[in-house]
């Protein structure tokens, strides 16, 4: 089964490079390239000790024919210290992580069958698709980049790790329905046995989920499950393990939407078992303001976490947002303040 899926990727892998072949001679119209390059500087002090973290991310779309494209995107992160600042289980950045020079997170093939449905196979990290709306971007809490019931169990490819995998989305004006199927452990190296280019579901597991969003009137509301069949410190044996989320984001004005998630691992091994979180935001002019506050347990550890935030919009290009956390772990309060400034060309 496992050799299945490595002669799939290398089909789909050349299918789309024949389809470009032929593509490329019947299509006369233009193909251009894009770019992108976003830097992220953040500093973080919890008004006792502070650090430092950069992060640049780079982005390359090049157009092989009408309907197929190649994608790289890459993350390079720089910190001042590696270690948190804090002893909490969440952490307080979607952007903190060790010193990496290079990591690619996205490297594949994108084949637009038509205007809904398209098909991706490749390294790819699973931030590309999924906790990506436009509520959870707003916050810092990198549980709003993936629920903990889901991120905390596993070692599986979400930031700063990609896999290989193979990525199906349908896109409609109300319906997006999204499924993905990954090498079940994330790299960012490109040597080894741990390497980002490994596709070896037998030795490394199976990691595969899917989600449907339904878009009404200006809300979005989302419904998600994945399995995986491996824990994030390998000890619990090898057997599969489900875990599923909802979340709604429901707009009262035109300024003002509400947001609301639940997740919940249903093996009675795992790290973390449940998260459920509440929280707002409002526009005003070029600010976005913003609270977001979650319950989560981990190993029999309460921790209860909110973060305030508005981000400023200078210009299309440069943004500025302050970011204030206020974390319960156990029977510890922590404070910690927060300053990202975003540049997007």
């Amino acid at each position: 089964m496992y050799k299945f899926f490595k002669i799939l990727i290398v089909a789909i892998i050349f299918l789309f490079s024949h389809n470009a072949l032929i593509a490329q001679e019947a299509d006369s119209t233009i193909l251009r390239p894009s770019f992108e390059l976003v830097y992220t500087g953040e500093l973080q002090t919890d008004f006792d000790r502070s650090k430092f973290v950069n992060l640049l991310r780079l982005r390359c779309e090049l157009p092989l024919s009408k309907h197929l494209s190649f994608n790289v995107a890459s993350v390079s992160v720089a910190t001042s210290d590696e270690l948190p600042l804090i002893g909490d289980l969440q952490g307080i950045s979607s952007i903190d992580a060790w010193n990496i020079p290079f990591a690619l997170n996205v490297a594949g093939f994108t084949w637009n069958i038509n205007d809904r449905h398209s098909l991706f196979a490749g390294i790819r990290n699973m931030d590309e698709d999924y906790f990506c709306s436009d509520g959870l971007a707003l916050f810092a809490n990198p549980s709003c980049g993936g629920f903990p019931a889901i991120t905390a169990n596993y070692a599986f490819p979400i930031y700063p790790l990609a896999a290989m995998g193979i990525h199906y989305a349908y896109d409609s004006e109300k319906l997006g329905i999204q499924v993905s199927y990954y090498n079940g452990t994330g790299s960012y190296t490109f040597t080894g046995s741990d390497n980002v280019f490994r596709f070896c579901p037998k030795s490394d597991g199976i990691f595969a989920l899917g989600q449907v969003e339904y878009r009404h009137k200006g809300s979005k509301y989302f419904l998600g499950a994945s399995i995986h069949d491996r824990d994030l410190l390998w000890l619990g044996g090898k057997k599969i393990r489900p875990c599923a989320w909802i979340y709604a984001e429901q707009s009262l004005t035109p300024s003002l939407m509400l947001l609301a998630g639940y997740a919940h691992a249903f093996d009675i091994d795992e790290f973390c078992k449940n998260f459920c979180a509440l929280g707002a935001k409002y526009t005003y002019r070029n600010m976005e303001f913003g609270i977001f506050s979650d319950y989560t347990r981990m190993l029999g550890v309460d921790e209860w976490a909110t973060e305030l935030t508005c981000r400023i919009s200078t210009s299309k290009y440069l943004s500025i947002q302050p970011v204030f956390h206020i974390i319960k772990t156990d029977k510890e309060t922590n404070c910690v303040g927060m300053l990202r400034f975003n540049v997007s060309l």
